[in-house]
């Protein structure tokens, strides 16, 4: 299942575009309120559980901008509701510099489009899960705890 199955229409068509300048407060909450998502598409951490939670949250382009430039594609499709997904900051921040890797001819349609965008967050949840497995293995050697054999007390 996709976050897009529960957008309205079934994320098959444009839902408009969401502004402000504050992703909690303007754009993120209303983009929450339009597709009923409150959770990161990609890890699943529920925004509404908790105030840490909430603080995480960030809206991302699932087709990126500049992907949608390349294939010179309506704007109105790229910055649609319907082509963006909550995420925390370390989802976010695990793919933002995204290159489609899927092979990708320039949709015509708004359909065809809506096939594209499906396969790049399949693709970007399954590269973003793979890099929270080898950040969860870093973290979970604790380095911070290990002390370089040369360091003095003090030092």
């Amino acid at each position: 299942m996709q976050p897009f199955d529960s957008y309205p229409h079934g994320g098959r068509a444009l839902l408009g575009r969401v502004k402000g300048a504050n992703c909690r407060r303007e754009y993120g909450l209303r983009f929450m309120q339009v597709t009923g998502q409150t959770a990161c598409a990609y890890c699943g951490l529920d925004f509404a559980a908790a105030y840490e939670n909430w603080l995480q949250m960030a809206l991302d382009h699932v087709v990126p901008s500049s992907v949608c430039k390349g294939f010179s594609l309506p704007d109105e499709w790229a910055d649609d509701s319907s082509n963006k997904v909550l995420a925390c900051a370390a989802c976010n921040g695990f793919d933002n510099r995204y290159r489609v890797s899927v092979q990708a001819e320039c949709p015509l349609t708004l359909e065809a489009f809506y096939a594209l965008r499906d396969r790049i967050f399949a693709e970007r949840k399954a590269r973003i899960a793979e890099r929270h497995r080898t950040e969860r293995e870093f973290f979970e050697r604790r380095l911070w705890e290990k002390r370089p054999e040369n360091a003095k007390a003090g030092e």
